[in-house]
């Protein structure tokens, strides 16, 4: 007896347009569903508990085994496909003898597909933070209006900092602050221990920012640092001016432990880093606060903001124009624009209406906070 030979059978290309219709609809209703569930804070947090913190946990140790970083693959690789598919499909369109719309058709489904899939994964694995109790409500400090008369003690004292710990980092001939990029990233997820002492809710698994191999394109975008939840891992512009490298870590990690608000972010960035003993990452919190602060100041009162800038040191002064000298080379540019505008649009959507303008919103939360550091009150009248 013989055994017949079993071919299987081809599926034609027309036949998986229905699948991947119906994929398209399954990732769209997981967006709906997320939509019109968001205002339900009891169902975020089971969301965010129960699937989008174990997910990014997973991941950032998954992820922790290599040293470049997984994100950027997935984003070249995207962008390579994409080209790609966009070149095949030209090629076959002029090459198709039937009925071009139908390949056309079949082109824009899958583009759907896999774009409706992407942001369905991000908003089950990213979104619920932001829909979950914030940093403000979970720590206990305030957020809330400062006065121009504390705000003014508060940059005076973040200024009187940063004078003083400028002096404990290397510089080069131009008085600019220099450190070993890499090592302050291996060093990144200890110094965060002294935001998790002091509130145990950002505490989470240990593991290294990932060094941004692209850069000069996110400078380009606007951009010193990005969490990407695909894949759990905080990422890092390894080519702005070194001063706010550190800093810019522990905001990262901070969004790597569930804080979704920028302004959030930077607090906690500052508040661990102040709280080290470690020189780089101490003058780098200080500067980062003072930055917010000054900005704030600034538009509250122009001569107490004047007479701090008047006190900053020579060194401190050579960070600012060193950071500031190496942002205006992009700040007009196209790709800029647009990237504000892009992740501008994505804040609003997820109820940061302050847009860009987040960042700054810490200054409340810095004042409120250091209040009481810069003026000590023994509670007498």
């Amino acid at each position: 007896m013989t055994m017949k030979k079993i071919i299987p059978k081809k599926i034609p290309i027309r036949e998986l347009a229905p699948v991947r219709l119906a994929l398209t609809a399954a990732a769209l209703l997981v967006v709906a569903v997320y939509y019109l569930s968001r205002g339900n804070s009891a169902l975020m947090e089971r969301v965010y508990y129960k699937i989008t913190k174990p997910y990014h946990s997973f991941m950032a140790r998954l992820c922790s085994h290599v040293t470049f970083s997984v994100a950027e693959v997935i984003w070249a690789a995207a962008i390579v496909f994409v080209l790609v598919y966009l070149i095949v499909q030209i090629v076959l369109l002029i090459r198709e003898s039937g009925d071009r719309r139908r390949r056309v058709y079949r082109a824009l489904l899958t583009v759907a597909m896999i774009a409706s899939w992407f942001w369905a994964g991000f908003t089950l694995f990213w979104s619920p933070c932001y829909y979950i109790p914030t940093f403000a409500e979970q720590s206990g400090i305030s957020d809330g209006a400062v006065s121009t008369d504390d705000l003014t003690t508060v940059t005076k004292y973040m200024a009187a900092l940063a004078n003083a710990y400028s002096a404990d980092v290397e510089r080069d001939a131009d008085g600019v602050c220099v450190l070993d990029r890499s090592a302050a990233l291996d060093r990144a997820s200890v110094i965060y221990r002294n935001a998790s002492s002091l509130w145990p809710f950002l505490d989470g698994d240990e593991t290294r920012p990932k060094p941004a191999a692209f850069s000069r394109l996110m400078s380009a975008l606007d951009f010193t640092g990005y969490y990407f939840p695909m894949t759990g891992e905080a990422n890092l512009n390894m080519d702005f001016p070194a001063a706010l490298l550190p800093s810019t870590a522990e905001h990262e990690i901070s969004h790597q432990r569930g804080i979704a608000k920028e302004q959030e972010c930077n607090f906690i960035a500052a508040a661990a880093c102040l709280a080290s003993d470690d020189a780089e990452f101490r003058y780098s919190g200080a500067l980062m606060a003072y930055i917010y602060l000054g900005n704030a100041l600034k538009s509250a009162d122009a001569p107490a903001w004047q007479e701090v800038v008047s006190s900053l040191n020579d060194n401190v002064k050579a960070d600012l124009a060193a950071n500031n000298a190496y942002w205006a080379r992009y700040k007009n540019s196209v790709t800029t624009k647009a990237s504000n505008k892009i992740y501008g649009d994505f804040l609003e959507n997820n109820g940061q209406t302050l847009r860009l303008n987040s960042y700054g919103a810490c200054v409340d939360l810095l004042v409120n906070y250091y209040i009481d550091f810069a003026d000590p009150r023994d509670g007498s009248d």
